[in-house]
């Protein structure tokens, strides 16, 4: 812990604008190989401490250093803490808070980090699961396309919430299908139409997420970073 504390920080420049943060050096490496690897090199980013990150949003990076240090990232979007009550997300606008979990899963794929991965999975399942895309919910139709698009976009092919969301569609497909948004969608992501019309004739009912996935959710939440590492 102590050398954890003294060994020093790391700067990292942020999406396009490079906004400027700091984290420690030895928190960071030790989080992964690949952040590892970031870290601790003879290039000069690695010799100044210094880590550019263009591609990465300034709040997804937040949310990140929030698990790093705790163990834990929370969203203020997400459900009320003192009720739990699935019904009151329906007050509220659950989809940003959805594409910042699918946008930690992509981090986490990208830097090799599948504890976070889970854990950021299980909190998607979590919240999507009250959520019922209303016939007359436009603001819902935007942003299933939304999650859907950026999941097709950024997660591989194998991941598990690419199935998930194309039975979602195809659960609602009768509303998507008359938006506009939702058309373009199917023409620009041939492997989630792919997916849509296998799930065509399946069940009409609310999809869920596999036991297994969730299980492994699950325990992803009981973990912390890096026990004992420090």
């Amino acid at each position: 812990f102590i050398s954890f504390l003294f060994g020093g920080n790391v700067t990292l420049y942020v999406g396009p604008k490079r906004k400027k943060m700091e984290m420690h050096k030895k928190l960071l490496a030790s989080i992964s190989p690949e952040l590892d690897k970031h870290v601790n090199n003879d290039m000069k980013e690695g010799i100044e401490g210094i880590i550019c990150l263009p591609d990465e949003g300034e709040e997804v990076l937040a949310l990140f250093t929030e698990w790093a240090y705790t163990g834990d990232y929370a969203k203020n979007d997400t459900l009320p803490a003192n009720t739990g009550k699935p019904k009151e997300l329906k007050q509220q606008d659950p989809w940003p808070s959805l594409h910042k979990h699918l946008q930690l899963c992509a981090f986490a794929e990208k830097f090799n980090i599948p504890i976070l991965k889970q854990l950021a999975e299980s909190k998607f399942h979590t919240e999507i699961s009250p959520v019922t895309v209303e016939s007359n919910g436009a603001r819902d139709v935007s942003g299933l396309v939304l999650v859907i698009g950026y999941a097709y976009d950024n997660l591989p092919s194998s991941d598990p919430v690419l199935k998930f969301l194309a039975q979602y569609a195809a659960w609602r497909l009768e509303l998507l299908r008359e938006t506009t948004s939702f058309n373009d969608l199917v023409l620009s992501q041939p492997d989630f139409l792919r997916e849509l019309l296998r799930n065509l004739n399946g069940p009409k009912t609310k999809p869920m997420a596999s036991q297994k996935l969730t299980r492994q959710a699950q325990f992803a939440s009981t973990l912390k970073p890096r026990k004992g590492r420090w």
